[in-house]
This record gives structure tokens, C-alpha cells and sequence, in this order.
């Protein structure tokens, strides 16, 4: 017989947590009964809304705001949401700032502005976090598919997520046994500012399994490696084969 899934302790901060796949996270971990921190930077009304369902369901939550690409508001939204729900025992680092730049065209304003939002922040988050952690806590950081099947465009998105990448596997051993950290690699899951409906739907299919990732895909990601307490360092490609395909020399956006 399989074992029960534990009650959760503590709480949940997701970043990016008022939209898209941040928000289909925090919805479930709220499903879970967590306590949820909803983090948000520009997004303050939805992130509110959010929060408050939560509270009229029954649960517990707070909405939270930082700017990510400042490391002193990074680093104090932990101590924010213990203050607010008591400690932290889930810490997905899902918010991330998504721009195009190539090798030729990068500036070092791009460069840092990555790098802040997509990897120093989520280390100085994961600073935090570890620093007050009870036992068996975690880290769920989201990467992308693109890692595994490299090109050059997106330059410094992709080696934000890159440096990402490493850090999962970095703190798993620094951090075990008291705290997890794994990782998700998502393929094209949402429509974007950089294609039309008509592309989205065309390139989310257009992979070996001819189905493109979903949030609830995400989701039951997450819900795995929660409920497998022995998995830690692990990265899951979830993006239907995406990153096996010979003919992507392109990013899915470039090659439009």
C-alpha cells in the first residue's frame, strides 16, 4: 500500500505568483493546504484578488510584492512571508523576466538585468529560505527545455537560466539533508508577446509527442517531487520530447 501523502507544515512562497505558470503553482499548493505567501512585483491587484480567494475558501495567504532585481527586496521576502504565516517550508522560484537579445545584439544592461531577476534572486532567496527551513522542506525551481537542446537566442535568458540550472544542482548537495531542491524544464506551456495565437498553437504541438506541456503538466511536477521525499538534484524536462529535437537550431521564437 502507498504511503499517505503527509499534511503539509508550513508555508509556500511562489514567485510570480498572481500569473501564469506561478499562479497555477500557488493555486495548487493553496489546494494542498499550504499557508501561501503570493509574491508579486507589478501584478499588486491580481496577487491581492488571489490571496483574498484563498482566504474566503478557508486557507491561508498573504500577497506580497518585490521588485526581484533589487537584491535587498529579495532577500527580505522570506523574512516577509515568515512574519506574515510562520516558517517557510516550500520556496518555488518561478518569476523570471523573458527578453530577446542575441550574442551580437546583448548590452549590459540585458545582461544584468537577467542575471539579477532569473538567477541572483533566486539565490538570495534560496539564502533565506535555508536559513529558517524546518526539515524536509524544499526548493522547485522553473527552468526551460531549451537548456538541453542549446541555441544562441535569447542570450541572456538563457544563460540566466543556465546559471539557474547549475545552482539546483549546487544547493542540493549543500543544502541535503534538511532541505530538497529540484527543478522543472518546461517547453513552449503559454501564449507570449512574441507570436500570435495561431503560432502558439502550431509550436506547442510541434514536438515528438505532438502535445505541447500544460500548467497542470507543472503541477503534478511539482506534486511529485513534494511527495517523493528520497528525489533531490533532479531536473524534469517537461516540454512532450521538445528538447530531443535535431531540427531546433533555433529557439521555437527565433525560428518564426
Amino acid at each position: 500500500m502507498s504511503a499517505a501523502v503527509k499534511k503539509p507544515e508550513g508555508a509556500a512562497l511562489v514567485t510570480g505568483a498572481a500569473r501564469r505558470i506561478g499562479r497555477a503553482l500557488a493555486e495548487a499548493l493553496a489546494e494542498d493546504g499550504y499557508a501561501l505567501a503570493v509574491h508579486y512585483n507589478t501584478s499588486r491587484e491580481e496577487a491581492e484578488a488571489f490571496a483574498q480567494a484563498i482566504r474566503d475558501a478557508g486557507g491561508r495567504a498573504e500577497a506580497l510584492g518585490a521588485d526581484l532585481s533589487d537584491p535587498d527586496a529579495a532577500g527580505g521576502l522570506i523574512d516577509a512571508a515568515r512574519a506574515a504565516l510562520g516558517p517557510v517550508s516550500v520556496l518555488v522560484n518561478s518569476a523570471s523576466i523573458f527578453e530577446d537579445d542575441g550574442f551580437d545584439t546583448i548590452s549590459a544592461d540585458s545582461f544584468r538585468r537577467h542575471m539579477d531577476a532569473n538567477t541572483l534572486a533566486p539565490a538570495l532567496l534560496s539564502r533565506a529560505f535555508a536559513a529558517q527551513a524546518p526539515e524536509g522542506s524544499m526548493i522547485f525551481n522553473l527552468l526551460d527545455y531549451k537548456l538541453f537542446n542549446i541555441n544562441a537566442d535569447f542570450f541572456s535568458y538563457t544563460l540566466s537560466k543556465a546559471a539557474l540550472m547549475t545552482m539546483t544542482q549546487m544547493l542540493a548537495r549543500a543544502l541535503a539533508p534538511r532541505v530538497r531542491v529540484n527543478a522543472a524544464a518546461p517547453g513552449l506551456t503559454l501564449p507570449s508577446p512574441y507570436h500570435s495565437v495561431e503560432q502558439f498553437e502550431r509550436l506547442h504541438h510541434d514536438n515528438p509527442l505532438t502535445r505541447g506541456p500544460t500548467p497542470d503538466d507543472l503541477v503534478r511536477t511539482l506534486r511529485y517531487f513534494l511527495n517523493t521525499p528520497s528525489v533531490s538534484g533532479q531536473i524534469v524536462c517537461v516540454d512532450g520530447g521538445q528538447h530531443f529535437d535535431p531540427r531546433l537550431t533555433r529557439d521555437v521564437f527565433g525560428a518564426l
